[in-house]
């Protein structure tokens, strides 16, 4: 139930954003993020200079999402998404970009990225959709789901 409090990364195989915690499912939007323009392995450096966060922090974490299947993690080699981790980091990204363009579009609001990211992950799904649906806009191109003819989120 998405009232129920995130206690940390179950040991179950995570099908939706629902399914993990928020910090988890920032972790999983910021390798995504950077793989980007890096299609080899991400560097945990880069992560950690890209979350603002300790090196314990981002080793911990990654070697959680590795244990789940989420990333493949070597030490000194970095980290990549899986299949089932790019499926959420594209989740979490659609719901980013719903909210982003919301926010600048409709209310004429500017909000960071961290907020931006933080609605987007709380807010229900029927939700989200409701705010893409009141969109006019195109997308602000930051949707992994993003229609290349329209520019608008699809998903």
């Amino acid at each position: 139930m998405a009232s129920e409090p995130r206690t940390g990364i179950s040991s179950s195989s995570p099908h939706s954003l629902s399914d993990i915690e928020r910090s988890a499912a920032r972790y999983l939007f910021a390798i995504s993020a950077l793989s980007e323009s890096n299609s080899n392995r991400i560097a945990t450096g880069e992560l950690q200079e890209y979350l603002d966060v300790t090196p314990a922090s981002v080793t911990e974490m990654v070697a959680k999402l590795d244990e789940r299947g989420l990333v493949e993690y070597e030490k000194y080699q970095g980290v990549m998404l899986t299949d089932q981790g790019d499926a959420l980091a594209t989740e979490a990204g659609w719901r980013f970009c719903v909210v982003s363009t919301f926010f600048e579009s409709v209310l004429d609001m500017r909000v960071t990225d961290e907020t931006a990211f933080d609605i987007g992950f709380v807010l229900p799904k029927d939700g989200v959709f409701r705010l893409r649906d009141l969109v006019d806009s195109a997308c602000l191109g930051l949707c992994p789901a993003l229609d290349d003819d329209s520019k608008r989120c699809m998903a």
